[in-house]
């Protein structure tokens, strides 16, 4: 109906309108529920514990350097911000197909693609809040405590956070959208959680070591096509964003895998990666409105 104009449709202020109508909606709607404002409080408690905390095991307690810091909140932040996304995102439609909401929606006007597009803002503003305010606030509290303070790495590691937490997003939409029923995205939800975290990296290890050799593996040199690969998982790119910007990370990289940065291919950059980042939110949004505008209601 409207594809012959979709590129003028980018500069109609209308459409927008509707989109940030929708979004501003769902972002209240959900910044209501208390655990919104729990998971904040989780972040910045996170931050300022694992900032104090996280050597008291090595040596007396005292605050690590911001470097240090996002080392250890990494940990814990690759894990939550995901599940985060994905709980937020896999019933955005689907549920309202089952509560039979959708049709009630779409009979305004406006498209199907304005109502995810705008499902999907209001629900990464909520994401982006709960982040920049814990997070934030926590950098600040740390920031009052520690001699220097590493802003530009920090900043880095938000915004790295937010796009993770936008990639999991969009796909736990596109589940949404692809399923009929809401225990069914939930399910695919956790499988995409599980698939990039555990099982793709022994996948990978697995079939690096059969074809190529363990010993390779340990002197941190793998195959040229075992870098390309990593392109297809999210949670790998983010990590890499922060390995190469971040010395503290860069370190426990190398501890846990052996992995020398030099050995890196020169298409391994900052740029990249945040790019990389982007298409992963872009292309299940557009796969999204593709299955949504074909699908029965």
């Amino acid at each position: 109906m409207r594809k012959l104009n979709n590129f003028k449709l980018l500069y109609s202020k209308d459409m927008w309108k509707r989109i940030f109508r929708i979004s501003f909606k769902e972002f209240t709607q959900n910044l209501k529920n208390p655990w919104i404002l729990t998971i904040a409080v989780i972040f910045l408690v996170l931050s300022v514990t694992v900032s104090y905390y996280g050597t008291a095991a090595e040596t007396s307690a005292e605050w690590m350097d911001m470097e240090h810091t996002i080392r250890y909140l990494a940990g814990y932040v690759e894990y939550m911000v995901p599940l985060i996304a994905l709980i937020l995102g896999y019933g955005s439609i689907v549920r309202e197909r089952e509560k039979d909401t959708l049709e009630l929606l779409l009979s305004y006007p406006m498209d199907r693609g304005e109502v995810l597009s705008g499902k999907f803002l209001g629900l990464w503003m909520v994401i982006i809040t709960c982040v920049v305010a814990g997070l934030g606030l926590g950098g600040v509290i740390i920031s009052h405590n520690i001699s220097e303070v590493a802003w530009r790495e920090y900043y880095l590691f938000i915004l790295a956070t937010i796009l993770l937490g936008g990639v999991y997003l969009s796909i736990s939409m596109m589940l949404s959208v692809f399923f009929q029923d809401s225990s069914s995205a939930l399910a695919g939800s956790i499988f995409t959680l599980f698939l990039f975290s555990f099982i793709w990296l022994f996948s990978m290890y697995a079939i690096a070591e059969m074809t190529f050799g363990w010993s390779e593996l340990e002197l941190g040199r793998p195959p040229k096509w075992y870098f390309a690969v990593q392109f297809f998982n999210p949670m790998i790119i983010w990590y890499t964003l922060l390995a190469l910007n971040i010395p503290a990370v860069r370190e426990w990289a190398m501890e846990f895998a052996g992995e020398e940065p030099e050995f890196h291919p020169s298409y391994y950059d900052t740029w990249i990666m945040i790019f990389v980042l982007i298409i992963w939110i872009a292309i299940p949004l557009l796969l999204s409105e593709y299955k949504f505008n074909k699908s029965d209601l």
